[in-house]
């Protein structure tokens, strides 16, 4: 079973638009190798956009703590809540179908209270100045880890619930 077996990518991306919105994170739907597939690019802050358009940063950063939350929340099944290399909060929820994880729901963008955006790991990954870093970085939202689990925690219920929905669905089949 694949991510596109529960729902359409187009569904998905509603349902990254609809996560955007409600949490100003950036948003994204992995399947269960770690890749996006709805083709949605949102932003929640003014560094994820240049982390990303470096494709060694996006390797080295995002790529890298995708990877390495996925494989715990998959462990845990349970909802992560971390920081990437650069200091930005990172949450990650599996999707756990008939006990197999299929992939992530994940969102990005902030600090956490009391962090710092690592600068000079930027700059070094990126070329960029750190004094263009640190304009960048200048209005990036803080969110509290409470406040971070408290979304983790939502963005589970409403997988949970796409999850049931399905399995509903697949209890009482149309009549025709």
């Amino acid at each position: 079973m694949q991510m596109t077996d529960l729902l359409s990518p187009e569904e998905w991306k509603e349902l990254e638009q609809e996560l955007h919105r409600y949490t100003g994170l950036d948003t994204n739907v992995y399947d269960r190798d770690g890749f996006t597939f709805t083709g949605l690019k949102q932003w929640a802050n003014r560094v994820c956009p240049e982390i990303k358009s470096h494709p060694d940063a996006l390797q080295s950063v995002c790529s890298v703590a995708h990877q390495n939350l996925a494989q715990i929340a998959e462990n845990t099944r349970e909802p992560v809540v971390e920081e990437c290399d650069i200091g930005l909060m990172k949450i990650v929820v599996p999707v756990i179908a008939d006990g197999e994880f299929l992939g992530a729901v994940g969102a990005c963008g902030h600090l956490l209270e009391g962090s710092e955006l690592e600068t000079f790991l930027m700059h070094k990954l990126t070329g960029l100045d750190e004094s263009r870093i640190q304009e960048l970085a200048e209005d990036l939202p803080q969110i509290s880890e409470s406040q971070a689990m408290t979304l983790a925690r939502e963005m589970e219920q409403r997988v949970q619930s796409i999850l049931s929905d399905l399995a509903s669905q697949s209890n009482h089949p149309d009549q025709t």
